[in-house]
């Protein structure tokens, strides 16, 4: 791929080295490139959480090169970012542009699951998130080499709202058969986002015991995952990934946050074809 991978299905987590055919860094005589993989992580039960529970993920990172149509591309989330589908109408080395399609996970009032949303039975009485498919803007521009990368995605459906996330994106190659990446980004959300998940209304406060809480748009997270990929014979990639996220502003301050600093880990496997 031409351009940084935004990662993004069921899952959470982009390759190390799909990141760097992602960023233009990697060419493939062939116009398509398709991975699946299966792993095990630790993630925070949900934004703003204490505790953390293990989740099954799977992912698919898949791309082809069009001749006069741009680039089509499908990347599962990492840790730290969420899940699309784009089409790049402008795609080259140093710059993109493209419309995306996406899936932003949910949060319910009950702990989480091994697959599905996130959620805490310390939410209870604040009711469901819903899950939402979402549309938008990707693009990014190369200087010095380093993709910098910006997003700007409105939920379809659902209480969700929109986000605006901006990052770059470090792929280094340590040795023949291991990868890492390094992708620092930040997350703006607006109010409708930012009430979904840390605002609690009179109905919610009353049900729930949590103060009515209005938090308004503004800077949500900022965020920095590291990715390794090893390639352990053939088509098979040993990945591993750790993320942090550091919630901002009104997020920090919501009476749901337990703990502004959120981590997770993953460790997996993939096959490339």
């Amino acid at each position: 791929m031409n351009t940084p991978t935004f990662h993004a299905v069921i899952g959470t987590m982009l390759l190390a080295r799909g990141s760097a055919q992602a960023a233009g860094v990697v060419k493939s005589a062939r116009p398509w490139e398709l991975e699946l993989g299966v792993g095990a992580s630790d993630q925070p039960d949900y934004s703003g959480s204490q505790g953390s529970s293990p989740r099954l993920l799977l992912w698919a990172n898949g791309e082809y090169a069009t001749e006069n149509w741009g680039r089509f591309a499908l990347d599962s989330a990492p840790l730290t970012l969420d899940p699309q589908f784009r089409w790049e109408f402008i795609d080259s080395r140093e710059y993109g542009l493209g419309l995306l399609l996406g899936y932003r996970k949910g949060r319910n009032d009950r702990s989480p699951g091994w697959v599905g949303d996130t959620g805490s039975a310390r939410l209870k009485g604040m009711g469901n998130v819903s899950p939402a498919v979402d549309g938008g803007l990707s693009g990014f521009v190369q200087i010095l080499g380093i993709p910098l990368f910006a997003q700007l995605r409105a939920a379809l459906n659902g209480d969700q709202g929109t986000i605006g996330v901006l990052g770059a994106y470090l792929p280094l190659e340590l040795t023949s058969r291991f990868e890492l990446t390094v992708l620092p980004s930040l997350t703006w959300a607006n109010g409708e986002q930012m009430q979904a998940f840390y605002g609690v209304t009179p109905a919610q406060s009353a049900a729930s015991g949590f103060k009515v809480y209005d938090p308004g748009s503004g800077w949500q997270n900022a965020a920095l995952e590291l990715l390794g990929d090893w390639n352990v014979g053939g088509p098979w990639h040993l990945i591993g990934a750790v993320g942090y996220q550091r919630l901002l502003g009104k997020a920090a301050d919501s009476p749901l946050t337990q703990d502004k600093n959120q981590w997770s880990g993953l460790l997996g496997l993939s096959y490339r074809f």
